[in-house]
């Protein structure tokens, strides 16, 4: 399936729309008092092509307290339906970086993400630990694979992705940049991480994720729904955002009826980020286990989807339903400071490594 068919024309409605620019809390079913959606904002490729103050100069502009929640890593039957359930019951919109290996095997999850008005926008296919590391031919088929097999699984219900892109481990280069800006694809990094990806407690992420919203006033949010802790802290992040004031933004394609087109906001300096205890040691939960019964996936998914491999030794082959092919590993970092990838360095090297060249 050629790139061209899963990055159709941004014009195209990509989703089911969720309502119009303004959704008021007060509309939620069963919730009076939900934190809900307050806007949408579409957005145009042509002026934002790369989103997110972690590593950019550009971010959809928010006004204080607004805050933006986007999950990576998905689907997985285990966590993503629980962390549905707790959006829905607040009336909150996200967006969800999918991983192709994981739609495959996971597609009726995926479809329930989609059919809840969430945006979904793509993560690779099979989420190398050091994307940058790759031959850029390797690269374009993690890109343009992964946005095939969603789309092959989205189009059963008249959807597709939308053209937003996010590096695995934020592993940017100026080459796939270039790459996906030429396709009309977003570049989405983030604001601030929550580092629900180091195994912390449910407790420790929500005072991790508070305390950098709060540090910076307003942002988005980088999550993971298939780790159980951002499940078990979700509720209750979503109830204190409530409380003290915060409203929710959810980005949706251009041309999302009853969104307002996104406008770009510009910062000079990385997000505040407030310190906490780590641990640098990657453990085998960074991402999830195949081992479970999968669904059947759509036909016509392309070849790359069957290539199912262990990143960095962190899914056994021998969990895996489908063969694995070559592994990079992670001890092989980048020479190029500007393109080294944020799983291998948080949080010993603090942001800066992040940037853009044009950020310095």
């Amino acid at each position: 399936m050629k790139f061209a068919l899963a990055v159709a024309a941004t014009a195209t409605l990509l989703l089911v729309p969720t309502g119009g620019g303004a959704l008021a809390a007060e509309s939620c079913p069963g919730n009076p008092d939900a934190l809900g959606t307050s806007r949408e904002v579409a957005i145009d490729p042509a002026t934002l092509p790369r989103i997110g103050f972690m590593q950019y100069k550009e971010m959809v502009e928010l006004q204080p307290k607004e805050v933006i929640f986007t999950f990576d890593d998905g689907p997985l039957p285990k966590t993503t339906p629980a962390v549905l359930e707790a959006l829905r019951k607040e009336c909150v919109k996200a967006t969800f970086f999918i991983v192709g290996r994981m739609a495959k095997a996971y597609p009726n999850v995926l479809r329930e993400v989609a059919a809840e008005g969430h945006s979904i926008a793509t993560h690779s296919v099979t989420h190398p630990l050091i994307f940058p590391k790759q031959s850029f031919e390797k690269g374009k088929r993690e890109i343009d694979d992964g946005f095939a097999i969603v789309n092959a699984i989205l189009a059963q219900d008249g959807r597709q992705a939308a053209p937003w892109f996010r590096f695995p481990g934020l592993g940017r280069t100026n080459a796939f940049e270039k790459y996906l800006g030429e396709r009309g694809v977003v570049s989405m990094s983030a604001d601030f991480p929550v580092d629900d990806w180091l195994h912390r407690t449910p407790d420790q992420v929500y005072k991790i994720a508070l305390a950098r919203l709060e540090a910076n006033g307003k942002g988005m949010f980088l999550l993971h729904d298939i780790q159980p802790s951002t499940v078990a802290m979700l509720p209750r992040l979503l109830r204190t955002l409530k409380e003290r004031g915060y409203k929710v933004v959810h980005m949706v394609p251009l041309g999302t009826p009853g969104a307002e087109v996104a406008r770009a906001e510009t910062r000079t300096r990385v997000p505040a980020m407030p310190k906490q205890p780590v641990s640098d040691t990657v453990s085998p939960g960074m991402m999830p286990s195949l081992a479970e019964p999968v669904q059947p996936a759509p036909p016509a998914t392309p070849s790359a989807a069957e290539q199912v491999p262990g990143p960095g030794g962190l899914l056994p082959a021998r969990l895996n339903p489908l063969p694995p092919h070559d592994v990079v590993s992670r001890d092989l970092v980048p020479q190029r400071r500007d393109e080294m990838p944020f799983s291998v360095f948080w949080p010993s090297q603090i942001m800066y490594d992040l940037r853009a060249p044009t950020m310095r």
